[in-house]
């Protein structure tokens, strides 16, 4: 069966959502007593689409340089900018735990921000956001404090809110690619998602069995659904049709013949008696 690009990019994309899936579902079920078959065959089914996904490297990062993914990309960007977030939040997490809730730190870095709208912004708004959190993180105050050694945890933190930023700021930008290394880069994107198929499946199907034990569990999880299909920009918008009537010819229906009038028994005049004759007359 042909698959099409943006299936395949969709394919790829949706492992990454299944594992994450997955290791939620394996998170609840921990808390469960026994059920020790199941916990494993869960476990079994993380362990083996990670190793399935660990083949891809950095292929979604790549695979938005091709033009046809165009509709991706801006999803992409909108999830590398959940990422940014996501690592400003540990950051905040980091320091309140090195210093306390009332560090002077956390007020530098973290006074006015507000990270629930920062995960809705538009892209202006977040490169302000985030060109102004780069430059207090930049700053001679912040510098001196995170130097102390009490702050050692943090630092590989703050060089993942820096790699954040800096992928979702390429995410709008890719490198063109040249009209060879495109076709490459569509064939591996087609192969790993054909590659990934089964593993997928079967990591859905076990994760069904684990989870038959909790009422509706599985349902919950949202591990038994499947991407929406996406369009690339190459291919043609196809609209409804809209039904158009079709012109009947009227036909004759020849009448049936009237049937012939069932013939009326004739019924003889009752007989009078003597008694009535004496009375007409």
């Amino acid at each position: 069966m042909t698959m099409t690009l943006a299936e395949a990019f969709d394919v790829v994309a949706w492992s990454q959502t299944l594992l994450e899936r997955l290791e939620t579902a394996q998170g609840e079920l921990d808390k469960k007593q026994g059920l020790k078959d199941e916990k494993g065959w869960l476990m079994l089914a993380i362990d083996r689409l990670a190793a399935s996904r660990g083949e891809l490297g950095d292929l979604n990062q790549r695979a938005m340089r091709l033009p046809e993914l165009e509709s991706a990309r801006e999803e992409h960007a909108r999830t590398l900018q959940n990422t940014a977030v996501d690592a400003i939040e540990r950051l905040q997490a980091g320091v309140t735990f090195v210093a306390g809730t009332r560090a002077p730190l956390l007020e530098a870095l973290f006074g006015k921000v507000k990270l629930p709208q920062a995960r809705r912004a538009d892209r202006e708004d977040f490169e302000r956001f985030v060109a102004d959190f780069e430059k207090k993180l930049s700053s001679s105050y912040c510098k001196r404090i995170m130097a102390e050694s009490s702050f050692a945890p943090v630092l590989p933190v703050v060089d993942q809110v820096r790699g954040a930023v800096t992928g979702w700021r390429a995410g709008f930008s890719p490198e063109p690619l040249t009209p060879s290394e495109e076709s490459l880069l569509r064939d591996e994107i087609v192969a790993h998602a054909r590659r990934l198929e089964l593993p997928m499946r079967q990591a859905r199907l076990l994760a069904e069995a684990a989870l038959a034990p909790l009422k509706n569990a599985f349902d919950d999880s949202g591990i038994g659904q499947k991407p929406k299909r996406r369009k690339t920009e190459t291919e043609p918008e196809v609209e409804a049709e809209t039904p158009i009537e079709a012109e009947v010819a009227p036909v004759e229906v020849e009448a049936a013949p009237e049937a012939a009038p069932e013939p009326v028994e004739a019924v003889a005049p009752k007989k009078r008696s003597k008694k009535s004759a004496q009375a007409e007359a």
